[in-house]
């Protein structure tokens, strides 16, 4: 990969000084490391959740009015329509605005703002691990059997099964939801974007028609 995509990632740069300079703030007192570890844990694996529902449910929701039609495509669908085209700026602001909200509901089960702190650096670097790996899926050539297939499933995705196969740092969380889809040695993404866009396009109008018909 190159110089010039890794600058791409120049936000995470400022984010990651301003995580470790909010552990060294908030510490540890009254927190066992046991603790601490089950917190960023469960934030860890939280975020594959969150990733799942923003994907299905939100980037891939069938909006209706063209303000809701324009702000899906510049925000997500833009990227299935140009998979090349990946803008982690825009991710890392719709993260800032979700954070907080997060950070609030943390607080609430775990009942201590230090422990929901440490939840919420958890899923920060499951987020972050989820754009390094969405971005190089697109921009990279791994070489790990891991990475290959991961990079098969996300471009599926993309290219046949827009309406499934909405995990990217994990297919399992699609097995769990019913949209997993098995990848084999002779599947090979060959649909278009644009393609693509116009499939799920078709699909969202098909859902609605059987909406109203059974209404």
């Amino acid at each position: 990969m190159s110089i010039t995509g890794w600058k791409q990632f120049t936000p995470f740069y400022f984010v990651t000084a301003m995580a470790v300079c909010l552990i060294g703030f908030i510490g540890r007192e009254g927190l066992s490391w046991t603790e601490i570890l089950l917190f960023v844990t469960s934030g860890l694996l939280s975020w594959t959740l969150i990733e799942y529902v923003l994907h299905r449910f939100v980037f891939h929701h069938d909006a209706h009015s063209e303000f809701g039609k324009n702000l899906l495509f510049r925000v997500h669908l833009s990227h299935h329509e140009n998979p090349s085209n990946t803008k982690i700026l825009s991710s890392l602001l719709i993260s800032l605005v979700i954070a907080p909200a997060y950070l609030l509901l943390a607080s609430v089960v775990t009942g201590s703002w230090r422990g929901a702190f440490y939840v919420l650096i958890g899923v920060a670097a499951g987020y972050f691990y989820y754009e390094w790996l969405h971005f190089y899926v697109h921009h990279g050539r791994p070489r790990l059997r891991l990475l290959r297939y991961l990079r098969t499933y996300h471009l599926l995705h993309h290219h046949q099964t827009p309406e499934l196969r909405f995990g990217v740092t994990s297919p399992l969380i699609d097995l769990i939801f019913g949209t997993f889809r098995p990848v084999d040695d002779s599947t090979t993404p060959t649909m278009s974007g644009r393609r693509a866009i116009h499939r799920l396009r078709r699909l969202h109008r098909s859902k609605t028609r059987g909406a109203k018909l059974s209404g």
